[in-house]
């Protein structure tokens, strides 16, 4: 026999302050994949936060079998790229009243996997991991184990970032926001290009130097591998070391594209250390948009590609929770980076 609890409210009181029906109610609050208008979604939620219910978790994960929460595993929260995406991941799973458990692997391989089995003991609707390279979830792997026998469990799982085939990923548009930056700076007056990049590469900076070099192609001008300098690691320190060699080489550019933000950054310490001066002498760009807009107490800011980040995490929960038709099951959505262009490269005819 059921336990009435007089003094908690019902689905039904949250329906009725709402103007809606049960059936709308309990698709908002318990997670269901299936579509409910904003304005119903919106009006559910607030009526709900009026009328005090909260969602009998253990219940659903009996009849449904599992919670209507996601389980977030990101590298480390601390790193702009995981925290903007898990930014995304948290809003869109807010408006479609799912719990997000947020976990980091502190770059630890082996914890990634423990998190990834961890999680699944408490039966999420979805498994969502932010990764920078996919060299531990490689098929055959065991988190690749982890992750295929959740699926299989009925659970859903999208990366976002760099994934093996056999799983949906969200991927940066690395290659159009770095060819359409190029196009742009083409626009500007620019015809002699350097690059900066992470050596060892990974994924994103293939793309981007790829993307670059299709956009100066469009325009007849050349990137040869002579003008490209490797960095050692994505910080300033390396920047300036790489703007170092630049130098030594003795080739000359009108501007050095850095495939990192923050490699932009010491590639123009190190340029104004020996004494040329950005972008009076020498312009430079980046790429990420990651909250860097001010160099320096001048006001300078460094002209980017806005990596759409959030955007990223939001369509991460989506692919997460929605049906897939089976024609669609494993369609990327189209994300579209923003190029920024700012004091570091005005147009050459100021210069």
């Amino acid at each position: 026999m059921a336990v009435e609890h007089p003094g908690r409210p019902r689905l039904e009181d949250v329906a009725k302050a709402a103007g809606v029906s049960a059936s709308t109610a309990s698709r908002v609050l318990n997670g269901s994949p299936r579509k409910v208008a904003e304005e119903f979604r919106t009006r559910v939620l607030d009526a709900a936060e009026r009328v005090g219910y909260t969602t009998n978790l253990a219940a659903q994960a009996t009849a449904r079998g599992h919670y209507p929460a996601i389980g977030l595993v990101v590298g480390d929260i601390r790193d702009q790229f995981f925290a903007r995406v898990a930014s995304g991941v948290v809003a869109e799973a807010g408006r479609r009243g799912l719990v997000v458990n947020l976990l980091s692997t502190h770059g630890d391989d082996e914890r990634e996997r423990r998190l990834v089995h961890d999680l699944r003991r408490q039966r999420p609707q979805a498994l969502i991991l932010v990764r920078k390279t996919d060299d531990t979830a490689r098929a055959g792997s065991s988190l690749m184990r982890e992750l295929r026998s959740f699926e299989a469990e009925g659970g859903r799982v999208v990366v976002v970032g760099e994934s093996p085939q056999p799983l949906t990923a969200v991927r940066p548009p690395d290659f159009d926001g770095a060819r359409a930056l190029a196009v742009r700076l083409v626009e500007l007056g620019y015809r002699s290009f350097a690059a900066i990049v992470l050596d060892p590469p990974i994924r994103s900076t293939r793309d981007r130097l790829d993307g670059f070099r299709a956009g100066l192609s469009a325009a007849g001008i050349a990137l040869p591998d002579s003008r490209v300098f490797p960095a050692a690691a994505t910080t300033v320190a390396a920047g300036v070391a790489a703007a170092q060699a630049y130098l030594d080489s003795g080739d000359r550019a009108e501007l050095i594209f850095a495939g990192e933000d923050v490699i932009g950054i010491g590639t123009i310490i190190g340029l104004e250390r020996a004494g040329l001066r950005v972008p009076d002498d020498l312009a430079v760009a980046g790429y990420g948009g990651r909250a860097l807009d001010h160099l320096d107490q001048e006001g300078r800011g460094l002209t980017s590609v806005r990596s759409p980040l959030e955007e990223m995490g939001e369509a991460s929960v989506r692919l997460a929770t929605e049906p897939w038709p089976d024609d669609e099951a494993l369609a990327e959505p189209a994300i579209e980076p923003e190029v920024q262009v700012r004091d570091t490269t005005p147009p050459l005819s100021r210069r």
